[in-house]
């Protein structure tokens, strides 16, 4: 074991020359974590291996981590990471990254930014201990806390003012980052508390119906997560949800066109984007190929939303009718019968394979014999090493004596798998989950074109997996 030690030693320590030779060729620097985050300063991770280095060393770092601090430690340590979401929760909703910042200088004593947030200062002070403590905020005097690289994050950008006093927008005009958190640091959180009872209670221990999640035992009035968020008094939360589904997303405008070849349809090609929402990813592909056909199809009033934002974004491709917002319900018969391209982005993960079937089954009766289908989902991978090369999307295993599947540095994908299983009773999937998925519904995987940042991070589209009519 002393051995394994030296080894994801040298792995770190290798990896850290990596990204400091890069750094220097290229002018560039590792962010200080003690500085509020910039997006100009991650520069760095662009260059030739740094980001295999990064992962290596992510992965190596938690492994070490892991073999070196007491077992019971460790379990103790995962059994109450519960307590980092809620000390998280008090310090986003407390918006205490906005008080720090707008108070200027290099810090703030809790009295000040208690008085501000309107609370405790003697509980507020351990809550924002406790968060420094595992690098979110920095205390840089006793009882005086700042702003770091995580904890400015935190910030929506908006004045304290504004934040207080309009609490449904709040979230208008961001990058939607703070409104996908704000959600999940709320409901997703509290329904992972009831997974167990889900899981165990014989009424729905095996079900795949979405109104029977932990979220749904959470709530207690057997509704989907969609179906609550439009009762009365979740306004808020709606709000939140629309934007963190119409413009949190960070992967680069270019990324759709980076996997299959947009560019090769001409004008007699239809490209049919499945609950497209506003059209993020048709805006690209319309940009990238100025002749094929686009539609995009969802429901009523994201369409009317999507619309809008087209008028501003690229007006002549809708006054020209190349591209169109349709109506749509993808549990309905398909209306569109000369695709040449279905999209289903970020779909199939919200439903359980009961409903993913209805989804494809209506899309395989509409194809034509040369349609394609895209599926664009993280694909899961396997702990162990994927001898037979089935997992996807992943370049390469990760170099012994890390995890095959690179460990702590791809754990996103675990943690949006829970999410879906915890809010909607849903999951990601791996790639032979996904072959037999489309094979049931009459299509058949031709090509995996990989996902260009490796692990399926957030901030990357994931893998596109291309499927043709059995």
């Amino acid at each position: 074991m002393a051995e394994t030690v030296l080894e994801l030693a040298k792995l770190i320590s290798d990896s850290a020359e990596t990204i400091n030779k890069a750094c220097t060729e290229n002018g560039t620097s590792v962010p200080s974590l003690d500085a509020p985050f910039d997006p100009r300063t991650e520069a760095f991770r662009g260059h030739a291996d740094v980001s295999i280095a990064v992962n290596t060393a992510i992965s190596a770092a938690y492994q070490l981590i892991a073999t070196l601090r007491p077992a019971p430690a460790s379990i103790f340590q995962l059994a109450t990471s519960f307590l980092h979401s809620s000390a998280l929760r008090v310090a986003f909703e407390a918006n205490v990254s906005r008080i720090i910042k707008e108070a200027g200088g290099k810090g703030l004593h809790i009295k000040d930014i208690a008085a501000k947030a309107d609370l405790d200062p003697k509980k507020l002070v351990r809550i924002l201990r406790f968060l420094a403590t595992h690098h979110f905020f920095g205390e840089v005097e006793p009882d005086v806390f700042a702003n770091n690289r995580l904890s400015s994050l935190l910030d929506i950008g908006k004045p304290l003012s504004e934040i207080q006093s309009n609490p449904i927008t709040k979230y208008e005009g961001t990058s939607g980052l703070q409104a996908v958190l704000s959600l999940m640091l709320d409901d997703s959180h509290k329904a992972s508390a009831y997974a167990w009872e889900t899981l165990h209670d014989s009424k729905t221990a095996f079900s795949e119906e979405p109104a029977e999640s932990a979220f749904s035992t959470y709530i207690g009035n057997g509704k989907t997560y969609w179906a609550w968020l439009e009762e009365p008094g979740n306004a808020k939360k709606e709000a939140a949800m629309s934007v963190g589904m119409g413009t949190g997303q960070t992967a680069s405008a270019d990324a759709i066109n980076q996997g299959f070849d947009f560019k090769s349809l001409n004008e007699n090609d239809h490209v049919v984007d499945i609950g497209g929402g506003i059209g993020n990813t048709a805006l690209s592909i319309a940009r990238g190929n100025s002749s094929v056909r686009i539609t995009v199809q969802d429901r009523a009033a994201v369409i009317k939303d999507g619309i809008e934002k087209w008028k501003q974004s690229f007006p002549e491709a809708l006054s020209s009718g190349r591209v169109t917002f349709q109506e749509g319900d993808f549990f309905a018969p398909q209306s569109i019968k000369d695709a040449s391209v279905f999209i289903l982005r970020h779909i199939l993960h919200d439903w359980s394979d009961k409903y993913c079937l209805q989804i494809l089954s209506h899309l395989r009766a509409a194809a034509t014999p040369s349609t394609k289908l895209l599926v664009m989902d993280s694909i899961m991978h396997y702990v162990c090493a994927d001898t037979a090369n089935v997992s996807g999307g992943m370049k390469n295993d990760a170099p012994a004596p890390l995890l095959p599947n690179w460990g702590a540095a791809g754990a996103q994908l675990y943690i949006a798998d829970l999410a879906m299983l915890m809010v909607h009773n849903a999951q990601e999937r791996t790639l032979p989950d996904l072959r037999e998925l489309l094979k049931r519904a009459g299509w058949k995987i031709v090509r995996v074109y990989p996902d260009e940042g490796g692990l399926g991070s957030h901030g990357t589209l994931g893998p596109q997996v291309e499927a043709v009519p059995i």
